[in-house]
């Protein structure tokens, strides 16, 4: 069977020959993903993000847009690059913000580290289900992924989430003014 043959399979609904493009591809599609990330576990994600995008398509989307195409390998090849640029541009805002809020480069590392202990200490005073929650997110969970995870709907996870941040805000204040009576007295 050819790679056409089962993207043919694919864009017609059949979401299982879409394991007839993974095998073939994979070593190809993460080249190019780590050509542009330099790091294999991006690279790997990125893969796995595409395929997943690729699942989540509609049947009608991919009878309008994607029948008519003649290259899957191109396809699929730009497809990563674009998923790749786009995760260097986040790492770079990441990084920026980080230098912007943390100072220099050199000590926003350091200070960056700084702050996340101290978020993950205030992040645990939280009961266990909005520990869990918060920490999703912040690891990049979007709300119907957490929604999916917990069996929940996912008004019901943004609701939670927003009260779960609300107290993390008013533990926090009350964390940095234990910091800042601390270094007072000392």
């Amino acid at each position: 069977m050819t790679i056409d043959y089962y993207w043919e399979k694919y864009v017609d609904g059949d979401n299982e020959s879409l394991e007839g493009l993974y095998r073939p591809l994979f070593r190809k599609l993460f080249f190019v993903a780590f050509k542009f990330t330099r790091n294999d576990s991006e690279a790997s994600d990125i893969v796995q993000d595409l395929f997943t995008f690729l699942l989540q398509t509609s049947l009608e989307e991919r009878k309008t847009k994607w029948k008519s195409i003649e290259n899957i390998d191109a396809f699929l090849c730009t497809l990563v690059k674009c998923k790749s640029m786009d995760y260097l541009k986040v790492e770079n805002n990441r990084k920026k913000i980080r230098a912007t809020q943390f100072g220099t480069e050199e000590t926003a590392n350091d200070r960056y580290q700084e702050f996340q202990e101290e978020l993950y200490y205030v992040i645990q005073q939280l009961p266990l289900k909005e520990q869990e929650l918060i920490t999703l997110h912040l690891s990049g969970y979007k709300n119907n992924e957490i929604a999916a995870m917990h069996q929940q709907s996912e008004k019901s996870v943004r609701n939670r989430l927003s009260e779960s941040r609300n107290k993390l805000r008013i533990l926090w204040k009350k964390n940095y003014l234990w910091i800042v009576l601390l270094s007072w007295i000392n």
